[in-house]
């Protein structure tokens, strides 16, 4: 478990987010991961929980009861605002995947109370401002994130951010988003005061190596990404620079769908993170 501080000169109250990515909940699930959850969560009090997207392993699961008992729990605690990721549509294994649409996700999420599904819309509650949307099984899978085509899909978006709020985007994978944002200064995404991603496992890196790495040398640099890229940027922990923002490493590192190295994820802390956003008046 684990705190980052982020500061504002907008005008709203200490806000506590709880973070979750990567949940890749699949049949046989363990419930103490759950329960271990449930336990920082609800001692943590945050003000909002998000969930940023590869809710499940595989999008052919169909037994999800446990799942919406579990966010229905955490929904009783704060509201909770929830993207999907790249897992949520695609079925099969590693290397073997193909598009599937799980609509019984959905349709079970938006029936939570205290729960709002964004793709391509607002949550808006008080001061604060929740933005999130999804792309494609086509950009993630078939092109592993090529920047010419998240750049297409992005610049199709509505993207009605406001402009006095305090604005965070919830987008699964922080791959590309930051350079776009570079070079798209007048898009609206430029709004968001924060970032909240998760996609990339920490780059395979433990915490502890992860963690000394981003607050001593303000690197977000990983090992390794989901596309295979040797050494990728925005990896994990805070990143730096104009746009700020937080890629969390997600509950489950290495999924149920790589089959035997499954077995070695019990080897990776299963924490929550707690990011604090903090008025700098």
């Amino acid at each position: 478990m684990h705190n980052e501080t982020f500061y504002t000169n907008k005008d709203i109250n200490n806000i506590k987010i709880a973070l979750l990515s990567d949940i890749h909940y699949y049949p046989g699930y363990n419930p103490k991961i759950i329960n271990k959850i449930i336990k920082q969560i609800t001692e943590n009090k945050p003000n909002y929980i998000t969930i940023v997207g590869d809710i499940l392993d595989t999008s052919s699961t169909d037994n999800i009861e446990p799942l919406i008992t579990f966010i229905t729990h955490l929904a009783t605690i704060a509201p909770v605002i929830v993207v999907k990721g790249n897992h949520d549509e695609k079925a099969g294994s590693l290397h073997n995947w193909i598009y599937k649409k799980n609509q019984k996700l959905i349709d079970e999420l938006i029936k939570i109370p205290n729960l709002h599904y964004l793709d391509d819309n607002i949550y808006q509650d008080n001061n604060i401002t929740f933005y999130g949307f999804n792309l494609s099984y086509n950009y993630y899978e078939k092109n592993d994130e090529d920047y010419n085509i998240f750049c297409d899909e992005v610049n199709k978006l509505k993207c009605n951010i406001p402009n006095n709020t305090y604005n965070i985007t919830l987008f699964h994978s922080p791959v590309n988003i930051y350079r776009y944002l570079e070079e798209h200064p007048n898009h609206p995404l430029n709004k968001s005061d924060i970032i909240l991603s998760g996609h990339m496992h920490n780059g395979c890196l433990p915490f502890i190596i992860s963690h000394p790495i981003n607050k001593i040398f303000k690197s977000s640099r990983g090992l390794i990404s989901p596309t295979r890229a040797l050494f990728p940027k925005y990896a994990q922990g805070h990143i730096y620079g104009k746009q700020e923002g937080y890629v969390y490493e997600g509950i489950s590192k290495l999924s149920h769908s790589t089959k035997i190295f499954h077995k070695l994820d019990f080897l990776f802390q299963k924490n929550v993170e707690f990011i604090i956003i903090k008025n700098n008046k």
